[in-house]
């Protein structure tokens, strides 16, 4: 399924599932290795930035992500305060999570959640959308 609204007059993403559906909508089905950050604000209303960062590695160093959390939680602040973020890693291959993807959930975590909510974390593979946990 796709999006077929602006996204800023989709409905609000208030639960994981919301959010899960949200991804499938925006980042489908694998292509390539990038992380995709979706802004919420404290209703759950997505802001119009839709951030992927391409060229990521296999695996994050420790304490790598957290600069870039650090710039996205300075905006959240400013644009739409008690707001939260969806982040999704896209990576092609199959469903089960791999020991990198884990990697990126403890890093993904560590750095966005102890400056912000995080609404959802997950992985966009071959087959769809599936839970990311740390």
């Amino acid at each position: 399924m796709t999006l077929t609204v602006k996204i800023e007059d989709a409905p609000a993403v208030t639960t994981a599932e919301q959010a899960k559906a949200r991804v499938f909508d925006l980042v489908g089905h694998a292509i390539r290795r990038q992380l995709w950050l979706m802004l919420l604000d404290a209703h759950g209303q997505q802001l119009s930035m839709l951030i992927p960062i391409d060229g990521i590695p296999l695996r994050p160093e420790p304490g790598s992500v957290r600069p870039f959390a650090v710039r996205i939680n300075d905006i959240l602040a400013r644009e739409d305060p008690g707001g939260s973020i969806i982040v999704t890693l896209e990576r092609p291959g199959a469903a089960a999570l791999t020991a990198p993807d884990q990697a990126w959930a403890i890093e993904l975590a560590q750095s966005f959640g102890k400056l912000m909510r995080i609404a959802g974390l997950f992985v966009a593979h071959d087959d769809g959308i599936a839970v990311l946990s740390p």
